[in-house]
């Protein structure tokens, strides 16, 4: 095994600590507080050790905390309004989660309404400013959502099955850590779940309307990473290169979709799992990408040639190989273990309208950003597909 080096990456207002013991970083920036809150799902931050190093840290300074343990995937602004009001009574002067994007977005979410007051929903619904945010550190334990070095945050508004961000300079975490030894405990389908996430949001911010040279650059990175090392870290799970890599190419799809934002694929997964929020959104993602891709290639072919050729060096950048990259897209996946279909999650031909309204209503802001144009009909034919 090469050496893996631990460095710096600084992107927006986030700066990210990444390596082997890049937890130790977190001492010298949580030793300026006097009190702060803890958020994790239940298991996640038990079982990869991250909770016990970041006590053992807030025990030694002698920093006061609380924490709250009831973070769950695709979670609803009632779980970000209850934490946000219990970081305000605690007196909190910063958050730290410990967690994938689900706790990371929690927090960002609480620290907003720590700080301005209001409902998650007001935010997400974009009707409400955001004055300001408690610091959050982000410790990051999957290798997908990016979240730990952007300025976005996703909650689902459970009565109207609205899945929606809060974009916001103010959300950047003030401090991220990207230790890969934390996801050596990763569980094998969110090891696949949350790669195939980066991999969706690399080929997405590459290929939006306000995509760059740079966000190209990202994303052929991206699915060069994740194309070698996720089935090494399938094979061995404590493989601390693989998971290396794969930590630093969700990092590299973070950094992408923060200046290139994302577009179709996720405004439609974001419809499926605010509907059925048991749904995984790598996984959500995954169902959909494949049928979206044919529409994405054709629209861009060379940018698409460029990212995919490494899935299947036999690509050409033309319009006319469109479904043999979608082809090559599904047999990396189906290579890997992602076999799933929207009818493994209970959806059928009569969630077709309902899912298709929600995503022309509700996302728009990200249909918008697709390089190509988008109707009703598409959208209830990918959906089929996918089914």
């Amino acid at each position: 095994m090469t050496q893996l080096q631990n460095f710096i990456v600084r992107s927006g207002r986030a700066t990210v600590h990444f390596g082997p013991n890049a937890i130790n970083a977190l001492e010298r920036w949580v030793s300026q507080f006097r009190r702060v809150f803890i958020v994790t799902s239940r298991r996640a931050a038990r079982v990869s050790g991250a909770l016990d190093d970041v006590l053992s840290i807030l025990t030694k300074l002698g920093v006061k905390y609380e924490h709250y343990d009831g973070v769950v995937p695709n979670p609803s602004t009632r779980i970000a309004n209850d934490v946000g009001e219990r970081v305000w009574r605690f007196g909190a002067e910063a958050i730290v989660a410990i967690g994938g994007g689900s706790v990371i977005d929690v927090a960002k979410i609480a620290s907003i309404i720590a700080e301005c007051g209001g409902k998650a929903e007001e935010y997400i619904k974009r009707v409400r400013e955001v004055c300001a945010a408690l610091p959050v550190a982000a410790i990051n334990l999957t290798h997908g959502t990016g979240s730990e070095i952007n300025r976005y945050a996703v909650a689902t508004i459970e009565e109207t099955h609205e899945k929606l961000s809060v974009a916001s300079d103010h959300i950047y975490p003030a401090i991220s850590i990207d230790d890969p030894r934390y996801l050596k405990t990763l569980p094998k389908n969110q090891t696949i779940y949350t790669s195939l996430d980066a991999l969706y949001h690399a080929i997405e911010a590459a290929t939006t309307k306000t995509s760059s040279p740079y966000t190209v650059m990202l994303g052929e990175e991206v699915v060069k990473l994740i194309a070698k090392w996720l089935p090494v870290a399938l094979q061995q799970p404590e493989n601390l290169e693989a998971r290396y890599w794969l930590l630093y190419a969700s990092m590299l799809a973070g950094i992408a979709i923060d200046h290139g934002r994302t577009h179709l694929v996720h405004a439609m997964e974001h419809a499926l799992s605010g509907l059925k929020p048991e749904l995984a959104h790598g996984a959500g993602l995954a169902i959909l990408g494949p049928h979206i891709v044919i529409h994405i290639y054709r629209a861009m072919p060379e940018v698409m040639h460029r990212l995919l050729r490494h899935l299947d060096p036999s690509l050409e950048p033309t319009p006319d190989h469109a479904e043999k990259a979608s082809e090559a897209l599904a047999r990396f996946q189906r290579s890997v273990g992602f076999t799933e279909r929207l009818s493994d999650y209970g959806f059928t031909p009569e969630h077709f309208d309902t899912v298709a309204r929600l995503t022309m209503e509700s996302t728009r802001y990200l249909i918008d950003l697709a390089p190509f144009n988008v109707t009703i009909d598409m959208l209830k034919e990918v959906y089929a597909k996918a089914l």
